[in-house]
């Protein structure tokens, strides 16, 4: 039985330095999941909690658990492997219950757990990617996302693909790094109206 529910979508994009596929996700791909996951410095941007290692049967549930719900995807820059993302069916109840019933909310989450990759445009490109997918693919409501407010990169990105920022909470209890975790939203009429 597999550890990773997957599907059949691939996604194509490009930076000027880079050819962009996102995947399907798959157990193939799990021993990166695990490399990635024992990485404390991704670790440090990736988890709101202190963590500084997560072992297999961590990963396995994790990956296992989110692709019942999501999207999930490897990342590859020119064919190789330098991280996953996903689109979730909302999970939070809090988040859920901030919006009418029926209304279709998602959220992305991603790692570039290849570290020389980091900085190079290729987030920018996997997230428009991904939102546009969302919206044009899926048909989603509303895109509502989350970054903590020690993650300056994953806040720069939200915005620049026309997230609001609709709430910021503070992270209990303290101490943990993140002193406030933001609440990013984007609607599909928002969407619509920039394209």
């Amino acid at each position: 039985m597999s550890i990773i529910k997957t599907h059949d979508i691939t996604l194509h994009g490009n930076t000027t330095e880079y050819r962009i596929v996102l995947r399907p996700l798959t157990d193939a791909h799990l021993p990166y999941l695990y490399k990635w996951n024992a990485d404390p410095e991704l670790l440090y941007w990736t988890e709101g909690d202190i963590v500084e290692v997560y072992d297999a049967k961590t990963v396995n549930g994790i990956y296992g658990s989110v692709s019942q719900n999501a999207l999930c995807f490897l990342i590859e820059a020119n064919d190789i492997p330098i991280g996953e993302c996903w689109i979730q069916k909302m999970n939070l109840p809090d988040v859920i219950a901030m919006y009418p019933d029926c209304t279709d909310i998602r959220r992305i989450d991603f790692a570039i757990g290849e570290k020389v990759f980091w900085n190079k445009g290729i987030g920018t490109q996997m997230l428009g990617m991904l939102v546009d997918y969302a919206f044009t693919g899926e048909c989603v409501d509303i895109l509502h996302c989350l970054s903590e407010d020690y993650n300056i990169a994953s806040r720069r990105l939200w915005e620049k693909h026309g997230f609001t920022r609709i709430l910021d909470e503070p992270i209990l209890p303290q101490p943990q790094k993140g002193k406030w975790q933001y609440h990013w939203r984007l609607t599909k009429e928002e969407y619509l109206a920039k394209s």
